[in-house]
């Protein structure tokens, strides 16, 4: 049987190595043909069992491309999205789809993802409260740690809000108090002393480094979920990019 990976970029490709790696007959499919791996463009696949989806979530057409590959690939057994996605998305997909449609985020920091994927517990989710327990034990064997959530928007907004928007209001804060301390004439890191301690015994005073939030992950995920009370994160940071010129 064979594990589909569309999208080989970083997700994608860490994904098809953490299953190869564990014995899975994996191909990689992506718009660049020279990121695919075991696959050649318009070639069948043999025995297709698991689409592992990974492309952008932010995509326009990101639901009409799953449903597009649905329909391509006879034989499929389940589907489960891996990408950041508006929340709602994977419940959208599953109406169209006789397949069971799941949604796992990830999680991990991109200098070690691979490293950081096996770590950490896969979370899973399916809005299908029968789902055939077959399938849970294949996704165990895949990923070994998992935990199941009750239902796929749970999954969705737990990526956004509990990740990399979280991260991003810590940050936030970190940018706020470092303009103050520059305002004041005070040192940064050693004010920021004053929660070691408390860090170390209570676990909630976490100093986080003052930078400028960029990357590919905490902006514009924001863009994924309408909250305008979130706004203000990305109102923080380009406050803070312009302090710092």
């Amino acid at each position: 049987m064979t594990d589909i990976i569309l999208g080989m970029g970083e997700v994608g490709k860490t994904l098809f190595d953490l299953l190869d790696d564990r014995g899975f007959n994996c191909i990689g499919i992506d718009i660049d043909n020279s990121k695919c791996r075991n696959y050649l463009e318009n070639s069948t696949i043999e025995n297709p069992e698991y689409l592992h989806v990974c492309i952008p979530g932010e995509l326009a057409e990101f639901e009409k491309i799953i449903s597009n590959w649905i329909s391509k690939i006879e034989g499929l057994k389940v589907i489960i999205i891996h990408s950041t996605v508006r929340p709602g998305t994977t419940k959208k997909i599953q109406e169209k789809s006789e397949i069971p449609v799941l949604f796992s985020p990830v999680r991990g920091v991109d200098s070690r993802f691979l490293e950081d994927v096996k770590k950490y517990t896969k979370f899973i989710a399916s809005d299908d409260k029968q789902l055939v327990p077959e399938i849970k034990l294949d996704l165990e064997k895949r990923f070994q740690k998992v935990e199941w959530m009750s239902t796929t928007k749970t999954a969705e907004l737990a990526k956004i809000l509990v990740d990399t928007t979280y991260y991003g209001w810590l940050i936030n804060y970190a940018q706020i108090t470092k303009m103050i301390c520059e305002k004041e004439g005070i040192d940064f890191d050693e004010m920021w002393k004053f929660a070691d301690e408390i860090q170390e015994n209570l676990g909630n005073r976490p100093k986080m480094y003052p930078g400028i939030i960029g990357g590919h992950c905490v902006i514009p995920n924001l863009s994924l979920i309408e909250n305008e009370n979130l706004d203000i994160i990305k109102k923080i940071n380009k406050l803070y990019e312009k302090f710092k010129k």
